[in-house]
């Protein structure tokens, strides 16, 4: 498909430099040919260079199609040889020429060298026609023909190297579009990662409680409170998940949080709880983070520990924050259980916060250490 000249126009600069550059070489030479002194010459040599100049759209479309033109280097050629033969001083007419050869064969180097073989010989046998000196001519002709061959290699490499950097960027703005693609993937597998973790840490938690106390033979009142209590909560987490808001239960503080998770726990399990918590200035998500932990360390405890007490602790000190989760249960060799979506979600969610989480067990008990750092994101 043929470039549209925009697109090409990068590629060989500016189409206009060469519209220029053609415009004033061809009055340039029209009023050299005004000195050729017989009306003869002067048409003659005048013909030759409007040749040329006529001939030019063809090399520019050639340029911006990128397809050569054979039909204007013949025309470039004869007109050239045409305006020497006529008047010596018009042999200026190659210098016009040869640039646009090599322009107009479109990065094939070996048809502008054969284009210029021929304008730079039917020059010279335009001026030994006319009686000049053969081998000062020549000569003359030699070294611009070489000169020709420096300037145009140079133009050829320039075309390449601005073909190269218009690749390379079309390539980097493809990698950094599918960088973009990867970035919102990640982003929404992570997303979907802490969804898992705050459904498992807090919705899963309360259903698995509602399932056991639900269990229990000859249901009480307190029982049905503490039911229609779990399911109250359940409900405002999966709001709060909807809505993208702080999570449940951090409106008052991380440490007011932790006493009602206590208290509801101790109420759902009869296990004895024992919460000790400072103030702390936390962001938002890393109080959720700490909360979180508690959450799951109780639902471990509640599932596997058969503890009878249960301690929470909250401090904080110039190194950071600490929670811990204890409990006086049989304990577990994390040699031999396989971790599950609880043990590995808080080590995901404590390295997301930025801290890290320490798990301490025997048969005297489970002690879960959970650290964020002064200054934790």
């Amino acid at each position: 498909m043929a470039a549209s000249e925009p697109e090409r126009a990068t590629a060989i600069e500016d189409p206009r430099m060469w519209d220029a550059f053609v415009g004033i070489g061809v009055a340039v030479l029209l009023v050299v040919a005004g000195f050729a002194g017989d009306l003869p010459s002067i048409a003659l040599g005048a013909a030759g260079v409007l040749t040329i100049g006529l001939a030019y759209p063809l090399a520019r479309r050639a340029m911006l199609e990128e397809r050569p033109s054979t039909a204007f280097q013949v025309a470039a050629v004869v007109g050239a040889a045409v305006a020497a033969f006529a008047y010596p001083p018009l042999a200026g007419a190659q210098a016009l020429a040869a640039p646009l050869l090599w322009v107009s064969s479109c990065d094939s180097i070996r048809r502008a060298v054969i284009a210029n073989v021929g304008l730079f010989g039917a020059v010279l046998a335009a001026f030994w026609l006319d009686g000049g000196d053969t081998w000062l001519l020549a000569t003359t002709q030699s070294l611009s023909f070489a000169f020709s061959m420096v300037i145009g290699l140079w133009i050829s490499g320039l075309a390449r190297a601005t073909e190269e950097r218009d690749r390379l960027i079309a390539e980097l703005e493809a990698a950094q579009a599918s960088i973009a693609r990867l970035s919102g993937e990640h982003a929404t597998a992570a997303e979907r990662a802490r969804i898992a973790r705050d459904l498992h840490d807090t919705i899963a938690q309360d259903l698995a409680a509602i399932a056991m106390l639900a269990q229990r033979r000859g249901a009480d009142a307190a029982t049905l409170a503490a039911v229609e209590e779990l399911a109250q909560g359940a409900l405002a987490e999966v709001r709060g998940l909807v809505a993208a808001n702080a999570p449940v239960g951090l409106d008052d503080g991380l440490p007011v949080a932790l006493e009602r998770l206590g208290e509801r726990f101790a109420a759902e399990t009869g296990i004895a709880v024992r919460v000790e918590a400072v103030a702390v200035e936390l962001p938002v998500d890393a109080q959720a983070a700490l909360l979180r932990t508690a959450q799951e360390s109780l639902a471990n405890v509640r599932k596997h520990a058969r503890a009878a007490s249960v301690g929470v602790t909250l401090t904080a000190d110039a190194s950071g924050v600490r929670l811990e989760v204890a409990d006086d249960g049989r304990g577990f060799d994390r040699t031999a259980v396989r971790r599950g979506l609880g043990l590995q979600g808080l080590d995901e969610r404590m390295s997301l916060a930025g801290g890290s989480l320490e798990i301490d067990s025997s048969p005297a008990g489970t002690r879960v250490v959970a650290r964020l750092g002064a200054g934790a994101p």
